[in-house]
């Protein structure tokens, strides 16, 4: 008589039904990472946006600080004798910015003198920005111009907005072009419409501090309604909507 063995077959059986099972929770989580990755891309990126707004305002806090003290805002820079820039409007704040005092930072030397790059790296965390990972660079950039609040050598007092503080920006965070904190390195109205109008700042816009104290995300496409907030003094202003 013989007797019919079957136990290795349903080894083979099991073995494959668990191979399946286990093909099919791979595929299904990969579909649920694929699924779930881009969520957790936006709400990172939000997180960063917010981080880089509240830089934002608390530059603008330091901007009245100084405007408090010294009736007027920074200049762009402070320049040598010869011209040659000395002082950056970043610089000019440390002394306005909560629980930097900026002590052994050397104003009476040049931005890069020697004496000063200490000073550089201890002090740089108070621009330092989510969006840049270079230690000492900052996206953080004035617009500098003959009819911007923050011009080259001249320090304006509120009153000389005449378009209203509301209406006027300042600072905008430029991830694409950072430059060394302490550095006089700003950018120019013609610059900024340009490179807006051709969308070559990170989307979904430009990050902006109002002279107000107010941050505002300045998405592509109105060129107009960003000029109108470049100058201080046109007569032009921008909509409820920005």
């Amino acid at each position: 008589m013989r007797i019919r063995r079957s136990g290795g077959n349903t080894v083979v059986i099991v073995i494959a039904i668990l191979a399946i099972v286990f093909v099919m929770f791979v595929a299904c989580a990969g579909i649920l990472v694929a699924l779930l990755l881009p969520a957790v891309q936006q709400a990172r990126a939000a997180a960063r946006r917010v981080e880089s707004m509240n830089n934002l305002r608390k530059i603008g806090l330091a901007l009245h600080n100084y405007h408090d003290v010294y009736n007027c805002f920074p200049p762009a820079m402070i320049t040598e004798e010869d011209g040659e820039p000395r002082t950056s409007w970043r610089a000019s704040l440390l002394p306005f910015m909560a629980d930097h005092y900026a002590e052994d930072y050397d104003y009476h030397v040049a931005w890069d003198a020697p004496e000063n790059q200490a000073a550089a790296q201890r002090y740089w965390d108070v621009y330092a920005s989510p969006h840049v990972d270079q230690q000492g660079y900052t996206p953080y950039v004035a617009v500098v111009g003959p009819n911007t609040i923050i011009t080259s050598q001249l320090g304006l007092k509120m009153r000389d907005v005449t378009d209203g503080i509301s209406n006027t920006l300042v600072i905008i965070e430029d991830t694409e072009r950072p430059v060394p904190w302490n550095s006089p390195e700003d950018i120019s109205p013609e610059e900024l419409l340009r490179r807006y109008e051709r969308e070559e700042f990170a989307a979904p816009g430009v990050l902006v501090l109002m002279a107000d104290g107010s941050v505002h995300m300045m998405a592509f496409g109105n060129t107009e309604e960003l000029d109108a907030m470049i100058h201080r003094d046109d007569g032009k202003f921008p909509g409820a909507g920005f």
